[in-house]
């Protein structure tokens, strides 16, 4: 009996021991800790990823529409600039571009009147950069011609 006496008691392990660190009171994590940490961080880097992707969607379709708004003042002022006597030569297809957008224009010339005609412009986005058709509508006035005579 004398022999138990100098025995240490055994203890049960305290839940410091199942921390890194080996329980030498020595502060540590457990594995539990990392991976509610790394699924955490995991949620977040996801929803990140799914926003950059809409992100750079929404950036692409504002770059194209901004092409497009360049496309269609390049038009009009190609139409305004034509002379009256020309302007029926303006009807048909063509390509076109502006900066990175590539599209189709189609010209239409109505008369409305004899001394009014009605231009209408399609412009059809055909390249990588994508957007919906836009139509412009250009009013043309026959010019009168200056007399000498009202000075």
């Amino acid at each position: 009996m004398a022999s138990r006496a100098l025995e240490a008691p055994k203890s049960r392990r305290a839940p410091a021991d199942l921390r890194l660190g080996g329980g030498r009171g020595e502060a540590g994590v457990t594995l539990v800790e990392i991976v509610v940490a790394l699924a955490i961080l995991s949620v977040v880097l996801i929803s990140l990823g799914g926003l950059m992707f809409q992100v750079s969607q929404q950036t692409r379709r504002a770059t194209a529409l901004s092409y497009l708004g360049a496309a269609l003042q390049s038009e009009q002022t190609r139409i305004e600039g034509l002379p009256w006597d020309s302007l029926d030569a303006a009807r048909g297809c063509a390509a076109g571009s502006t900066g990175r957008l590539t599209y189709t224009r189609c010209t239409t010339v109505t008369s409305v009147t004899p001394r009014w005609k009605q231009i209408r412009v399609v412009v059809v986005p055909t390249g990588n950069l994508t957007a919906p058709p836009e139509t412009l509508v250009v009013d043309r006035t026959k010019p009168r011609i200056p007399s000498p005579f009202n000075r």
